[in-house]
């Protein structure tokens, strides 16, 4: 799994739960959303780590793709394993270093469901990261590395909101330590809230749009992924 994934007990089964569950819905609908000059972009479903223990792991979205495309792909970024959207793999194990140049460059923007109503419409959050040992996570920390995301209240609720999340910066778990921090940690969120939150079976946050700049060589790509059927009920349910 990746690191600090919100997985349930039984993910490591092969045989039952939502891990099985997760890899037989990824082979068999997998969407790409783009697949060109060796970048392919896929929708990734929750329930999958982006990568697997090892290459030869099969429980992951690439494995998935890779059973897909008939061939090798390596992936260019992660994201957590109950996290859905845009997610960028390469052809070549040599193309993971300028894509993750290009998208370090780029802008990526979250959807998320988070407790409570933020007073603010937009938030500039600049709370460095690291991972906590005694805390068994990442966490805000004076000195960890920096951290810096652009929030914008999108809807909200009674007592609940939706939130785009722009990271400046690429930490683990940015998006949802940050909004933790703030006192509005996500929906379905188990490791950065007290108590875990049990509304949803995983964090409802969900990469939207990922927008990537022009190079020397090519034009400027925008990759867009809609919110999966668990997220929009949520989001109904929870803001009416």
């Amino acid at each position: 799994h990746a690191p600090g994934s919100c997985a349930p007990a039984d993910q490591g089964s092969p045989s039952h739960g939502p891990a099985s569950r997760a890899v037989d819905d990824a082979r068999a609908s997998l969407r790409v959303l783009h697949d060109e000059a060796g970048l392919v972009a896929v929708d990734k479903p929750a329930g999958l780590p982006t990568t697997g223990r090892d290459r030869a792991d099969p429980r992951s979205v690439e494995a998935a793709l890779a059973a897909l495309l008939r061939r090798e792909v390596w992936a260019v970024h992660q994201l957590d394993t109950g996290t859905t959207g845009v997610c960028l793999f390469v052809r070549r194990r040599s193309l993971v270093a300028p894509w993750s140049a290009r998208l370090a460059a780029g802008q990526k923007r979250y959807w998320a469901l988070v407790h409570g109503v933020p007073a603010w419409d937009a938030e500039e959050i600049d709370a460095p990261l690291r991972f906590v040992k005694a805390r068994g996570r990442v966490a805000v920390a004076a000195d960890g590395k920096p951290a810096q995301t652009s929030l914008r209240v999108l809807a909200r609720g009674r007592a609940h909101a939706l939130v785009e999340a722009r990271p400046r910066t690429g930490r683990t778990h940015q998006v949802r330590v940050h909004l933790a921090h703030l006192g509005h940690p996500l929906v379905g969120e188990s490791l950065h809230r007290e108590p875990p939150c049990a509304l949803a079976e995983w964090p409802a946050l969900h990469l939207a749009h990922v927008a990537l700049p022009a190079t020397p060589d090519d034009g400027a790509l925008t990759l867009e992924a809609a919110a999966p059927p668990a997220f929009e009920a949520a989001r109904r349910a929870l803001l009416g």
